[in-house]
Formats: structure tokens, C-alpha cells, sequence
């Protein structure tokens, strides 16, 4: 739930605090009670703080230079209570009429991030302090704003339907500036919204979202976002990878910090056993202080590792991992095949223990632990597991495995009676 809160003009914030941010498509007419109603901007502004995280909501409305702040009710949320922090937070302002974009705030060179936080409201002391609206000429006043306005309105097509992305292209001009070639404000526009598209449909839909980066692409073939997902699409979705590292690189080579890549292209290089290119391609995502999901860097380094031969090293990177994050399932389950492999049976129990514990739904932990339970002689436990297979999964096959391994193990034994009450004759 989220409450407009009076107060607050604005959202300043340190740039190593902001988790993410999204800035809206378009610009609705809003009626903000005790504000002059007129056109309004969206930004949903994600913070770390000392005691958790928080998710703000933020209109601009441009025309009366003023600003309504909304907090969320958890100002000290968990990193895991986040993301659906923030999914209220979409579902709220899109109720007002809103289209929101993710900016990748945290995937962005340094200077991108600090171009943002001079060019957008939200971070601003006070809204007033704001430039005229996107598109004034040097030297208006104030109180020729309007002129200024209906002046840009003729300029740009991008103006006359209500300056979509105004602010996200300032933050990319100066990428854009670097680049062979320069995708025009329309084609930045509506390569954006074909790579939204895709972003809603990569994981029911992929064959629909491979069509729309493909889009994007055409429009601006640089962008890094689209090469990126495009790669995941071709990688995960298509089993093409070779096309799939064609596109990692290609968004490197635009954007050569871009640490999310750098694991996906590691990722690539981990199926094909290419491990030398891999671990220094994820020992570099580590190496980015603002990587927003370091333990999936470190859980496939020590899962590279491992298969490279260096099982002591894969242990510490993999225990590291969910240390990062206590509830990474993949890397406990990586953690039981390496003890189990190794012979150290408790130690493979414990682990597919907590797989099970902090996935309840997936069918394989209850497999993996029943096996393991088995090889150590708690026929009890093993059975107790392996019916909890039986019961989640969905897979006829992994179904049959578990049924399988279950009548092989026989009959469950019997509960220990207790012992007779004292008393009587």
C-alpha cells in the first residue's frame, strides 16, 4: 500500500543506494488532490537503506513544476520482499493510466547513472529547482514556458504524442554519441517498446519475444538490452548458442561493464565446457560493486570450477554464494552433487535437505534427498522424500524414477511402537 505523503518534494538519493528505476512511457492528465491538474510523469524509484529496502512512487507534473510522493508502507523490506514491493508498486501507477519502463538504472556505466540523477525530478530536492519541460530554448523565462513548450511541440513528432522517453534519451546521449551509428529519437522510441514487449513474453511466449528484439534491433541495432535478452532467448529458449554468444558480444562491445552479460556469456561458454573462458568472465561481474545478483555470479564460478577439476575452490565460491543469498536453491543443490560425488554423505543429506526446504514445490530436491537419505541408511527419510517427489512433480518421467526408486527401497518401516503405560495388575 502506498500513501501520498505531503512532506516529501523529492527522492535525493545517493547513486549506490538506488536498486532500480522506472520512468514512464507516457503522460497522462492526472487530477493529484492538492496539486493543479494537469499532464503527469511516473518514476517508481527502488532504495536501499541502512535497515532494508523501500519502494517510492514519484509524479511529476511538469506543467506546474510540482511533485507527489507516495511511501510504501515497509520502508525496510527484505531483499527478498522487493521484488513484489515493486510489483505493487507497477500495478499501482498503471492504474492511473500508466506505461512503465525499466531503465536498468544498476546495468548502466557510471556516467549514464549520474547523467540520470541530474536530468530526473525524482531525484531532485525540490521540483522547482526543475528546468523548464523538455524542449525549451535557452533564455526563456519563466513565464514564457508555454510559448517555449507549444514551440518544441511543433519541432519533434516525438513531442506531439506527448514526449515519450524526453528524459530516458538525455541519459543515452552520451552512449549514443559513441556509437558507429546513431539510432534517431524514433527509433530509440520504438525499439524500446518492442524490447518491453519481448522483456513481458521471454519466458511464455518466446518465439513471440524473439520477434519483437529482432524489431528493436532493426531499429537500433546497438542497443545493449535487446542483444542481451536476444542472446538468453537463443541460448536457453532455441539451443543456438554460437548465435547466442553473437549477441553477448555484441552488447559488450557497446556497453563493456555490462555484468549481467558477462555472466550470461559465461553461462553459454559453462554448457559448451569452454571453463577458461567462462570463470574469468564471471571473477569480472564479481569484480562490478553494483552487479545487482552477485551469488549467481559466484554459484556458476564455483559450479565452472568444479567441472574444471578444482573441488575445493567450487566449495568455497558455491558456500559463498548462498551466504550472498540463503535462499539460492541451485546453489545448494550444486553443493549436495559435489559432496555427494565426493563421498561425504551427511554433508550431501544436509544440503539437499535445504534444496528441498527452500523450494518446496520443485520435485527434483525431494529426489535428490531420497537418494541421498537411502545411500545413508534412513530408509524412513528416504521414503518420506521420495513420496514428496511422487506428490509434486510433473514429469511422467521424473514421476517414474521416484516411483521406481521408492518400491525399490520396500516397504517403509515400521513406526517404533511406545512403550506401555505403567499400571494395572
Amino acid at each position: 500500500m502506498f500513501t501520498f505523503d505531503e512532506r516529501l518534494k523529492g527522492l535525493p538519493a545517493l547513486k549506490e543506494q538506488v536498486m532500480s528505476l522506472h520512468e514512464s512511457l507516457n503522460q497522462p492528465h492526472l487530477a493529484v488532490p492538492g496539486r493543479i491538474a494537469g499532464l503527469a510523469k511516473a518514476y517508481i524509484l527502488g532504495l536501499r537503506g541502512p535497515s532494508g529496502f523501500a519502494v517510492f512512487v514519484y509524479l511529476y507534473l511538469p506543467d506546474s513544476q510540482e511533485c507527489a510522493v507516495y511511501v510504501p508502507a515497509n520502508r525496510a523490506a527484505s531483499a527478498e520482499q522487493f521484488e513484489s514491493e515493486e510489483t505493487e508498486a507497477l500495478g499501482f501507477v498503471e492504474s492511473m493510466g500508466f506505461i512503465m519502463d525499466n531503465l536498468n538504472f544498476r546495468t548502466r556505466p557510471a556516467h549514464e547513472q549520474d547523467a540520470m540523477m541530474k536530468a530526473f525530478p525524482v531525484f531532485q530536492r525540490d521540483p522547482k529547482a526543475m528546468p523548464a519541460r523538455p524542449g525549451s530554448q535557452g533564455g526563456v523565462k519563466p513565464q514564457g514556458a508555454q510559448q517555449a513548450q507549444a514551440q518544441a511541440a511543433k519541432s519533434t513528432s516525438a513531442s506531439a504524442i506527448g514526449k515519450l522517453f524526453g528524459s530516458f534519451v538525455l541519459a543515452w546521449g552520451w552512449l549514443l554519441l559513441s556509437c558507429a551509428h546513431v539510432a534517431t529519437e524514433k527509433e530509440q522510441r520504438e525499439a524500446q517498446a518492442h524490447y518491453d514487449l519481448a522483456a513481458n513474453m521471454m519466458q511464455k511466449e518466446p518465439q513471440a519475444a524473439l520477434i519483437e528484439l529482432d524489431r528493436a534491433l532493426a531499429l537500433d541495432p546497438d542497443m545493449p538490452e535487446a542483444n542481451n535478452a536476444r542472446g538468453v532467448l537463443l541460448h536457453l529458449a532455441f539451443n543456438h548458442p554460437e548465435d547466442a554468444i553473437a549477441s553477448y558480444r555484441k552488447a559488450l562491445q557497446v556497453r563493456p561493464a555490462f555484468s549481467e552479460c558477462k555472466v550470461n556469456l559465461g553461462n553459454v561458454y559453462l554448457d559448451q565446457k569452454r571453463y577458461d573462458e567462462a570463470i574469468p568472465l564471471y571473477r569480472e561481474a564479481l569484480n562490478d560493486m553494483l552487479y545487482p545478483t552477485p551469488f549467481v555470479a559466484q554459484g556458476n564460478l564455483g559450479w565452472a570450477l568444479y567441472k574444471k577439476g578444482d573441488t575445493e575452490q567450487a566449495l568455497s565460491s558455491i558456500k559463498s554464494a548462498v551466504t550472498l543469498n540463503p535462499k539460492f536453491c541451485l546453489g545448494y543443490r550444486n553443493l549436495g552433487t559435489i559432496y555427494d560425488e565426493k563421498g561425504a554423505v551427511d554433508d550431501a543429506c544436509h544440503a539437499y535437505g535445504k534444496f528441498r526446504e527452500l523450494c518446496p514445490e520443485v520435485a527434483d530436491a525431494y529426489l535428490r534427498e531420497g537418494v541421498c537419505l537411502a545411500k545413508k541408511g534412513d530408509l524412513a527419510g528416504a521414503h518420506k522424500s521420495l513420496q514428496g517427489c511422487l506428490e509434486k512433480s510433473r514429469v511422467d518421467s521424473e514421476r517414474e524414477d521416484c516411483r521406481r526408486l521408492k518400491e525399490g527401497l520396500g516397504p517403509p518401516p515400521a513406526a517404533p511402537q511406545a512403550p506401555p503405560e505403567a499400571g494395572g495388575r
